[in-house]
């Protein structure tokens, strides 16, 4: 408990100061320790090892070359779709993209430069305990 009220007043002294982090800074200590991926076929094999299935190899890079790389995994009740982006750009196109969507929309997992989409919570809860990231559910 000691720990965690001195920690608390440090914070809280560092942010009445102003002399905290930059927002970059910030977004370095984030994904310093996120898992990155070079595709989706990458991520594929971290789906499966952590115990969800996903027989599809069919992988679609879009742009050809260098650009985002999908993936749907299947399309039973837990289907599971994946984007691995090439740049902060794309990855922030990504985020943006599903945030902006409305009614239907589905549930969504993402970390550094990925994202999972299913129609449940459910394979992303589990898949967030293995790979970590932040779920955002439907509006």
């Amino acid at each position: 408990m000691p720990r965690t009220t001195t920690a608390l007043l440090a914070l809280s002294a560092v942010v009445l100061t102003g002399c905290g982090p930059t927002t970059d800074e910030v977004t370095s200590m984030v994904t310093a320790g996120a898992t990155t991926y070079d595709d989706a076929l990458e991520l594929r094999e971290d789906i499966i090892a952590a115990g969800l299935q996903c027989p599809s190899t069919d992988q679609r890079v879009v742009p050809a070359e260098d650009g985002i790389a999908y993936l749907v995994c299947n399309k039973g009740m837990t289907a599971i779709a994946m984007a691995v982006a090439s740049s902060n750009e794309d990855m922030e196109e990504l985020v943006s993209s599903r945030n902006n969507t409305g009614p239907g929309s589905t549930p969504v997992l993402h970390a550094a430069n990925w994202m999972v989409v299913a129609r449940h919570e459910a394979p992303l809860r589990q898949l967030q305990t293995e790979l970590g990231g932040t779920i955002i559910p439907v509006p």
